[in-house]
């Protein structure tokens, strides 16, 4: 993740940059259009396919705020923000990642056979009515001992003992860190019908891998009423829970 993080930061530089000059741009269609490109370098035939790009790109265009620029000044502001390891600056690039890989699940998932005769699109269905939207949920795993990402956590978001419904297909929960997410998990919660102003809701985040001591730890999430289903990513509404250490088993001497 960290490898094709750094990689949308080099092509905003050197590519987005030369061509961006006293142009009204939304600079956010060069990240997304590389983000899927590295996306989908082990999916060829996906990449070679310009309707499941295009939907892809269209997904996640939707689901970012558009940022728009035209003269050097601002390109170099966004540049820095999104050079810089801050907090912001990861969670906006971790977000458009994760909305990518969900985006190529689902379109993987739901498009048609190659002998239709028309291409699939992705298609979301909103009620208007009182509901509690939750915010998407990403951490991380390390060695307690060496602070190295760890590799086959398996990491859930319990509530009321059990893993809780995710608010769309792509956002496994339990949720198994690997080697490509540098030790981050993430996690959607459906959304809860409920007309109350506000509610504050009770999670438990549980982490296990055979070779470390388990680890749990509460997560509260306080939300209000809205009339709208999210079928975003709000980069500067996701919840960034802290980092849960793991310690090593040590065998027993025989």
């Amino acid at each position: 993740m960290k490898r094709n993080l750094d990689r949308i930061r080099l092509v905003f530089f050197f590519q987005l940059g030369y061509s961006l000059y006293v142009q009204l741009k939304n600079y956010q269609e060069d990240i997304v259009l590389k983000a899927i490109e590295i996306a989908l370098e082990d999916k060829p035939e996906l990449l070679r396919d310009s309707i499941a790009a295009n939907d892809i790109a269209a997904y996640v265009l939707n689901r970012i705020p558009a940022r728009y620029i035209m003269s050097e000044r601002g390109f170099t502001r966004l540049a820095v923000e999104h050079w810089d390891d801050g907090d912001d600056s990861i969670g906006s690039l971790f977000g458009i990642l994760m909305l990518v890989n969900q985006a190529v699940e689902m379109i993987e998932k739901r498009r048609r056979p190659a002998s239709g005769a028309s291409s699939s699109s992705i298609v979301f269905e909103a009620e208007v009515a009182p509901v509690h939207n939750f915010p998407q949920i990403f951490g991380k795993v390390v060695d307690a001992s060496t602070g190295a990402p760890i590799d086959g956590a398996l990491v859930t978001l319990l509530s009321s003992d059990s893993p809780a419904a995710s608010a769309e297909p792509g956002w496994p929960n339990p949720f198994t860190t690997q080697e490509s997410t540098h030790g981050y998990y993430s996690f959607w919660p459906a959304p809860v019908r409920d007309s109350a102003e506000t509610r504050t809701f009770g999670f438990v985040l549980r982490v296990e891998h055979p070779d470390f001591r388990p680890e749990s730890r509460e997560v509260t999430v306080t939300t209000c009423c809205e009339f709208s289903i999210h079928d975003h990513i709000d980069g500067e509404g996701m919840l960034d829970l802290e980092t849960v250490s793991l310690n090593r088993i040590v065998p027993r001497p025989v």
